[in-house]
């Protein structure tokens, strides 16, 4: 790689799929993003609108593909010198013997799974459904491949998935858990770690703008990249990673034991993430700023449902159901508005609901042991000065944003740079590619 090279990190997001070109020194030289919409229930594409928390939409896979042609195409269809692309899950596309789709995407927030007892696998459980529930469709797979993967095989030709560590390759897949979950092994592609190439860009990326011969790194879970963007790999660093679903991260030098958080290997060896997941809490967010009637940017959104903060505070006890799905959300919107509660304030009662949620997550943190201090922000939501401010204030912790806001973007660049040669390893390449902006404390 030449110092005046750029790179392409693409992340997959439930609700977006972004794109950045950067320098090799890690200046951003150019962003992009496109909305992903969802189709109904029995659909085969997309359709008119995001899903609602909870619900269960299809998605097409080769939409990812389009949109990523059209985030090139913004970019001035660019010639990087890498690739990375990162995305959601546990998402798994069944793709059949011509090399596309033969089935819509197993998402991760639908309920398309089957309980497999002795089984670590996040995704195993999305393909034994598919094996139950659409016998014909599981015969006519030839591999199931991960969400980002999916593009990556689509610009490179390669079947593979992503894995950020050893220690990570069971909560996809292994000899074993084949074996437990009662699979056809050859359905599952080889894994390929963070940070190693998967493949060069051949004859379809060309199709996409994007020239070929160009190195595709293996990236990972978005959350894991968000990790490495945020430059949480060192103990006790906390990240917010609030997208369509919200995690609070912290790095840990050991396995933490607690019902409330989600313990997984890092993406650097010998750390642990743990994690309090709130996995509504963003798209809750969306699904209120639709109901606003008109469109609305984040800054508006956050700025007119504070704005209700001036005459009327809400009560714990009319926060919403983030567990519920999207008919229980449907419903206690309703339930408010019919007590005569306008948007503003159905909508600062949701800002308040998420800030209690943010709360108990770095409380569950602290009750193991692990101390919050300041939470590094990342996200479509970091970039409003409004909500960073009254998150701190509410919840009384530090929040720093980054320079480049989807942090998993820098995440997937560190990971392809260290692929590249340019840093002898990821916790360096984070180090020195994570930088911040703005801080809003709690006084």
């Amino acid at each position: 790689m030449k110092d005046e090279s750029v790179f392409l990190s693409v992340d997959i997001g439930t609700s977006a799929m972004k794109a950045a070109l950067f320098s090799c020194t890690g200046e951003l030289r150019g962003f992009a993003g496109e909305r992903l919409v969802y189709g109904g229930t029995s659909g085969g594409g997309p359709g008119v609108r995001a899903a609602g928390p909870g619900e269960r939409e299809s998605f097409d896979a080769e939409e990812w593909v389009r949109a990523f042609g059209r985030l090139a195409s913004a970019l001035g269809s660019p010639r990087p010198c890498g690739i990375t692309v990162s995305g959601h899950g546990p998402s798994l596309v069944p793709v059949g013997e011509d090399d596309r789709p033969c089935h819509d995407v197993l998402l991760w927030f639908d309920s398309r799974a089957k309980k497999l007892s002795g089984v670590r696998s996040f995704f195993l459980p999305k393909a034994a459904w598919l094996r139950d529930e659409a016998p014909r469709v599981y015969e006519k797979t030839r591999v199931f491949i991960p969400c980002s993967e999916y593009l990556g095989f689509r610009l490179t030709g390669e079947r593979f998935a992503s894995s950020p560590s050893r220690d990570f390759s069971e909560f996809l897949w292994t000899d074993s858990s084949w074996e437990g979950a009662g699979l056809d092994h050859e359905k599952f592609p080889p894994l390929v770690f963070t940070g190693s190439e998967a493949g060069k860009t051949g004859s379809w990326a060309g199709e996409l703008g994007i020239p070929p011969g160009i190195p595709v790194y293996a990236g990972g879970p978005d959350f894991l990249m968000t990790q490495l963007g945020t430059a949480c790999v060192r103990p006790a660093r906390v990240c917010d990673r609030a997208g369509s679903s919200e995690g609070i991260n912290a790095c840990s030098v050991s396995l933490v034991s607690s019902r409330k958080l989600r313990s997984l290997p890092h993406v650097i060896g010998g750390l642990w993430n743990a994690a309090a997941i709130l996995p509504s809490t963003g798209l809750a967010l969306e699904w209120m700023r639709e109901l606003a009637g008109k469109p609305l940017s984040w800054d508006e959104f956050f700025d007119a449902a504070l704005g209700a903060e001036k005459t009327f505070t809400p009560s714990p006890e009319f926060f919403p159901p983030f567990e519920g799905g999207a008919v229980s959300f449907s419903e206690w919107f309703l339930g408010l508005r019919k007590e005569g509660r306008v948007w503003e304030e159905c909508a600062l009662t949701l800002l308040y609901a998420v800030c209690s949620q943010v709360q108990a997550g770095c409380a569950a943190l602290e009750d193991a042991g692990l101390p919050v201090r300041e939470l590094r922000v990342s996200g479509g939501q970091a970039r409003s000065a409004a909500w960073n401010r009254f998150k701190a204030a509410r919840t009384g912790k530090v929040f720093r944003v980054p320079e480049v806001a989807d942090a998993e973007l820098v995440g997937g660049l560190a990971a392809g740079l260290y692929g590249g040669g340019l840093y002898g390893s990821l916790s360096e390449a984070a180090e020195d590619l994570a930088r911040f902006g703005a801080e809003f404390g709690p006084g």
